[in-house]
């Protein structure tokens, strides 16, 4: 099994072949503990949102179209870690309206659902000015600090978390406002 490709695997998951998930558990569960931990600093609740990201996929296996298997799971890992923050820090939030709908019975409506929020997001953030842009998406995409960050573009750290704060407040405004609309 682990001589295929992710593609490969990924059919063998859709036909409930137990080896091909667990190919892709031993292939990617490192990077995506690693993914977690380094916003976490907890070691149960990374293993916790592992172990649920892959739950998931095994539910799901079969039902949703995957094209880039590593970019799915770092995104679902990255959600997760962000909805446990949202909830440590200010109660229930707008990710449990999310999840709610995303995980309905109608299955192809929550889809579509989660199809039209992901595009939503990716608009709202291609309108960013692209200095913040690029501070996102360093923080969101590429896993960096803000001590990093701040190394790269040359800013002060503190600019640095003051303009991603000020993104990150923004954005769950305008996602609390998307998720009003339902």
């Amino acid at each position: 099994m682990r001589q295929h490709n992710d593609t490969e695997l990924l059919d063998l998951l859709a036909q409930d072949n137990r080896d091909a998930f667990d190919a892709l558990y031993d292939r990617y569960w490192e990077l995506l503990y690693d993914t977690a931990f380094r916003r976490l600093k907890d070691k149960e609740q990374c293993k916790d949102i592992i172990q649920d990201v892959f739950v998931d996929l095994w539910c799901r296996r079969g039902q949703v179209a995957i094209s880039n298997l590593k970019a799915y799971l770092l995104t679902a890992v990255r959600f997760q870690v962000y909805k446990l923050v949202a909830k440590e820090k200010t109660g229930p939030s707008f990710f449990e309206l999310y999840e709610t709908i995303a995980s309905s019975s109608f299955i192809a409506e929550g889809a579509l659902i989660e199809k039209e929020f992901l595009e939503h997001v990716k608009s709202w953030i291609d309108q960013l000015p692209e200095k913040k842009r690029t501070i996102f998406l360093l923080h969101t995409q590429h896993d960096k600090s803000t001590k990093e960050i701040a190394h790269e573009l040359s800013l002060s750290q503190k600019t640095v978390q003051n303009q991603l704060g000020a993104i990150i407040y923004r954005l769950r405004l305008h996602i609390a406002h998307f998720f009003m609309m339902f």
